[in-house]
């Protein structure tokens, strides 16, 4: 089976299995700051605790690209620069395993066996057809900008960021969980006609069955 027929494969396949998700809430209005204050309240998040490089969350993620969508479960582990992400379709039993970290990244859970490359994020498009920005996703989960430039940052009236476009994408956060530090609950970005949506369900530590 070459590549793009296993695409198509295994993409009727995640759409048989899950529905499709309505477009989130509008954000929030942005808070009147100065550009400096902003750049400066963003600076302190990105010092404290939200930076932990230990996390794991779990919830849905929602792809599409202009002709399919899919929305499928989300576990998420991080452990510093490694991670584990199970992507899964319960009703019909098919789970994808994306292990790595610097060296590269194993897909596992495709027909004809596990496949490895150095993109992760490559990897899992030529494999699937969707697009997760995994270098990126470690930091804009936990509301902080990622590896490389950004621009157009806001902030909302919590003091939290609205959004900022980064590597191409437009991240753009739509709902948090309380705390100290809040942590994302809604998560949307976008880039050349596509787009990743993520809702989280739930963060913890992740537990020594979890490790990447």
């Amino acid at each position: 089976m070459n590549a793009r027929v296993a695409r198509v494969a295994l993409a009727a396949l995640l759409l048989a299995g899950c529905a499709t998700r309505g477009p989130l809430s509008s954000p929030p209005p942005a808070i009147g700051l100065t550009e400096g204050a902003v750049y400066a309240t963003q600076s302190a998040r990105e010092a404290g605790p939200a930076s932990d490089a230990v996390w794991r969350l779990q919830g849905r993620v929602a792809f599409a690209n202009g002709q399919d969508a899919a929305t499928l479960r989300l576990d998420w582990v991080q452990r510093g620069d490694r991670y584990r992400i199970t992507l899964s379709a319960p009703v019909i039993g098919r789970t994808l395993e994306l292990v790595g970290g610097p060296g590269g990244a194993r897909l596992a859970g495709l027909d004809g066996g596990p496949r490895e490359a150095a993109d992760a994020e490559a990897l899992l498009r030529e494999a699937t057809g969707w697009s997760l920005p995994v270098a990126q996703f470690p930091r804009w989960v936990r509301g902080l900008r990622g590896p490389g430039p950004s621009a157009g940052l806001a902030l909302d009236a919590e003091g939290r960021p609205l959004g900022w476009t980064q590597a191409g994408w437009l991240v753009d956060y739509r709902d948090w969980f309380p705390g100290d530090p809040a942590l994302p609950r809604r998560l949307f970005a976008r880039r050349d006609g596509v787009s990743v949506r993520l809702v989280i369900e739930t963060w913890a530590a992740p537990g020594s069955d979890a490790a990447p």
